[in-house]
């Protein structure tokens, strides 16, 4: 972790107007949000927070890709989420007042700003439309996260690859000459923390669908070559 310099401040407003709650604001209303936040920045898999530290920060992720993952007490990881720029997170715990109980880490260099959680509880109270968009956000995650586990249960493999790589084409995806380029490194592994099975299953599986012209591998990088044909994937 490592402060950003006091020249990149003045960049501050702006980065603030492109997260998502907070868009709606007005110039005056993100001063004083600016006011109460520092700019951070993490290096590439440098972890933002662990399992049992204390909740005291909000995060609003201005550049790069986080994770978030919860961690078994035998070590194993299974990737809940990946977040873009315009996100917020660590605010449940926050707003909570509970140790956080996930690890989030940075999948690339990232840069994102602090507010501390006594600063953010009275900004919410002062404006409480972005309450309300936090409230939403919350209600999102939380059928997202149910969404998973069924998916989990009751899809196979296969299935539950492909459509993670669909939602990642959808949300982070380039569209290149009728193709999806996703703009991230994502190892094997890290694939298989995100629909819970091992590295093994997913490196034969991305075999199987390069074999069908389903996408390609470049260097970590997946660019999907057939989105319809992915969604249909049992």
């Amino acid at each position: 972790m490592q402060p950003v310099t006091e020249t990149s401040q003045i960049k501050k407003l702006w980065y603030l107007k492109k997260i998502n709650i907070f868009s709606a604001l007005s110039w005056g209303e993100l001063k004083e949000l600016k006011r109460i936040t520092r700019m951070v920045s993490y290096k590439k898999n440098e972890p933002i927070y662990l399992p049992g530290d204390p909740s005291e920060i909000v995060y609003l992720l201005k550049k790069g890709r986080v994770k978030i993952s919860k961690v078994s007490q035998e070590g194993r990881e299974v990737t809940i989420s990946i977040l873009e720029p315009g996100e917020i997170f660590g605010e449940v715990d926050a707003l909570s007042a509970v140790p956080h109980e996930s690890l989030v880490q940075a999948l690339e260099p990232v840069l994102v700003c602090e507010i501390q959680r006594v600063d953010f509880d009275q900004y919410l109270q002062a404006y409480p439309e972005v309450g309300g968009k936090v409230l939403k956000l919350m209600g999102g995650r939380l059928r997202k996260l149910e969404t998973k586990v069924g998916d989990l249960v009751f899809k196979t493999a296969p299935a539950r690859l492909a459509s993670l790589l669909v939602e990642l084409s959808d949300t982070m995806g380039v569209s290149e000459n009728g193709s999806t380029f996703l703009p991230v490194r994502l190892t094997h592994q890290n694939l298989a923390n995100l629909i819970g099975t091992s590295r093994e299953t997913v490196s034969t599986l991305m075999v199987q669908f390069g074999h069908y012209g389903l996408l390609s591998q470049e260097q970590r990088y997946i660019r999907i070559l057939d989105k319809p044909k992915l969604k249909n994937v049992t």
